[in-house]
């Protein structure tokens, strides 16, 4: 079905090298290779059992903001090898939807200059790392990661990189298709396309020369629970490296419609059959006012030796922003175009940092091997530049809030060391 509205803007990827399979020592070190990806690929779990898996965006296809023209929009994912054995896997965000307010009605945002539907379904849009700053700077000395092999994972499905779920959804009004009531398929399949590239990486990276020493595997956004959720799929791909994990502007403040809609037993996004076992064994026990302090405390249990950490700023619009998009469909306001945040929603501003700040306190006192960083202001996440600011052009390099300690260092810091030292830090208000 042609879909009207969709986020403007495509990556022109025809002058980038497209890498075969097995062919990456034919490309330089300091190249951006784009992996083209199988849309049915079999696979072994770490259950030893055999299984299909479909990567692929929410939409095969989207219209070409040039002239409307359908693009292909198959699953893809970008590589750069680098010089030391060291690998960084960043998840990429991009909003998430879960109903046919956020799945259908939003992509009526994309028209609304200054605003943008909840989540973005196109692989060519806001899902490249060239030019995208901060950890993928590569050029810039004061970059900690600049000789890091980096892999890139878009995502285009709406489902936190964790679904595997092909679910239609209604066009309530007609805004989207021009008919109400219209159905709208929407391919859910982040897990599947983890899924995918961890099957490549296991590839990539087998034997003893091209053994991984050290792995961080971090996302921002909706990226950043895409990182924790498929961070037990990663270390077992490598079950002799100890993978640590950072989770970028993903602090977990949502509402109890929200978890009973996405974490639950009949999740529209089939979590109950993808997430590890440690999250899917007990998912009717998730509940809105302790989700973040839930999902790090099993990850701290489960994984003793591996480092967690967490970023966000204090007043972290865009996490506000969904916070009060999810309460306004738990009270059944279904119009995304009054869920803008606006000067009376302080109340909303002052609920999320009040629990965000809470959640990350009690995991940097209870568990052994989580830190936390939250520095000044309100910018949505912070190793890369995609939202930056005038006063704030570069936050990765540019963040030293909390009690002076520059975040780059602190995450190489973090990522080098493997271990904690009590080093949580915070804005103070002054």
């Amino acid at each position: 079905m042609k879909i009207k509205y969709l986020i403007g803007g495509i990556l022109l990827i025809s002058s980038l090298p497209i890498m075969a399979k097995h062919g990456h020592n034919n490309h330089k070190n300091n190249e951006w290779q784009i992996i083209s990806v199988a849309p049915q690929i079999e696979i072994i779990d770490d259950e030893g059992v055999s299984q299909t898996i479909a990567p692929a965006c929410a939409f095969d296809s989207v219209p070409s903001p040039i002239d409307g023209t359908p693009l292909d929009n198959s699953f893809r994912f970008y590589f750069k090898e680098g010089k030391s054995k060291n690998v960084l896997v960043y998840f990429n965000g991009g909003g998430s939807c879960w109903n046919d307010a956020t799945c259908v009605a939003s992509l009526a945002l994309a028209s609304v200059e200054g605003n943008r539907p909840t989540y973005n379904p196109s692989v060519l849009d806001e899902n490249s790392p060239i030019d995208a700053g901060g950890v993928f700077d590569d050029e810039n000395r004061k970059n900690p990661f600049k000789n890091w092999s980096k892999v890139f994972i878009p995502y285009c499905t709406g489902d936190l990189h964790a679904g595997s779920n092909d679910v239609t959804y209604n066009d309530v009004d007609g805004s989207i298709t021009g008919f109400a009531g219209a159905p709208v398929t929407v391919k859910h399949h982040g897990y599947d396309n983890s899924m995918a590239v961890r099957e490549w990486m296991k590839n990539r990276f087998s034997g003893r020369k091209n053994k991984i020493n050290k792995l961080l595997v971090a996302g921002s956004s909706a990226g950043g629970y895409g990182a924790t959720l498929n961070f037990p799929y990663i270390q077992a791909a490598f079950p002799k490296t100890k993978v640590a994990l950072f989770a970028d502007a993903s602090a977990s403040v949502v509402t109890e419609g929200f978890v009973n809609e996405v974490f639950s037993s009949d999740s529209k996004w089939n979590l109950q059959q993808t997430l590890a076992p440690i999250f899917a064994d007990d998912l009717s026990t998730f509940s809105a006012s302790g989700l973040n302090i839930d999902l790090f405390q099993r990850l701290s249990q489960n994984y003793p030796r591996n480092s967690f950490a967490q970023y966000s700023t204090e007043l972290d619009f865009v996490q506000v922003l969904f916070f009060k998009v999810m309460d306004q469909n738990d009270l059944g306001n279904f119009n995304p175009f009054t869920w803008e945040l606006g000067a009376s929603d302080y109340l909303y501003f002052a609920e999320w940092n009040a629990r965000m700040t809470a959640s990350f306190e009690y995991l940097s006192e209870t568990t052994h091997n989580y830190q936390y960083y939250i520095g000044e202001g309100n910018v949505h996440t912070i190793l890369t530049d995609d939202f930056a600011t005038d006063d704030i052009p570069h936050p990765f390099y540019n963040e030293r809030s909390a009690q002076n300690v520059k975040f780059s260092r602190w995450l190489a810091h973090f990522a080098y060391s493997g271990r904690i030292h009590d080093h949580s830090v915070q804005y103070d208000g002054q």
